[in-house]
């Protein structure tokens, strides 16, 4: 049967590849982590509650947050209601669990932020003790896939690369590719660690299994978007003096 998917950002055109068969894909409601407003996470709530209710033949597939558990802001307490919601309410579902997402989109993901700025020379605070992790959205896709596959569904599961970094290495792969020589960044004594980590049940070992074959991970990322990104803004730039 066919797939549906709600939303029309990034992840919403990468689930347009899913080989996937009666699948609903929920791509929809808040994506900023900075999000505070009541509204907004009553809004996904709902259109979540909806979604659910009108198409319990299908498998959902929901993408939230590897910092959901931690709960630290009104985000990730959010994302952890939402995948409680599909527990309690949904017969068929998968939950993936992301870090930073990357693609080619100008918007406030990590990799979007930190090209834009580079590029424009705009003054960057780069946290030297925080480590991230980058998915390519893509490889989303395909290992969402893999575990579709699978019988042993109605699971919660991190996607994690195995190439963890600090926001100074990202930095500086991306003005190695877009060959800037002035670098405009404070490295500041802060930040947190957004922890991605992976057990042995059968369907982790599919997600280990996968990315261990991709090597140089973070730096095929950033030459795969960095100029797709770059584009975008000069598109945008265009267009403004239009």
């Amino acid at each position: 049967m066919q797939n549906i998917i709600i939303g029309k950002g990034l992840l919403a055109k990468a689930c347009l590849k899913s080989q996937a068969k009666n699948c609903l894909f929920y791509c929809s409601g808040v994506s900023d982590s900075t999000e505070t407003k009541v509204i907004e996470f009553e809004r996904e709530r709902n259109l979540l509650i909806n979604s659910i209710s009108s198409n319990n033949n299908k498998c959902l597939i929901y993408f939230s947050s590897v910092s959901a558990p931690s709960g630290q802001n009104p985000y990730f307490q959010h994302k952890l209601n939402m995948e409680n919601i599909i527990k309690e309410n949904c017969p068929d579902y998968i939950i993936l669990r992301l870090p930073r997402v990357a693609g080619p989109v100008l918007n406030s993901t990590l990799l979007s932020v930190l090209t834009k700025k580079i590029y424009l020379n705009e003054h960057l605070t780069v946290f030297d003790k925080a480590v991230r992790n980058l998915v390519d959205v893509e490889d989303i896709i395909e290992v969402s896939d893999y575990i579709c596959k699978i019988s042993n569904r109605n699971i919660t599961i991190n996607i994690c690369p195995n190439r963890s970094f600090k926001p100074e290495e990202l930095v500086l792969l991306i003005a190695g590719q877009l060959k800037s020589k002035l670098l405009n960044y404070d490295l500041v004594d802060a930040g947190d660690i957004e922890s991605c980590i992976l057990g042995y049940s059968p369907e982790e070992l599919i997600v280990r299994n996968y990315f261990s074959q991709k090597e140089n991970y973070l730096e095929n990322i950033v030459a795969k978007y960095v100029p797709e990104i770059v584009s975008l803004i000069e598109s945008y730039s265009q267009s403004e003096i239009k």
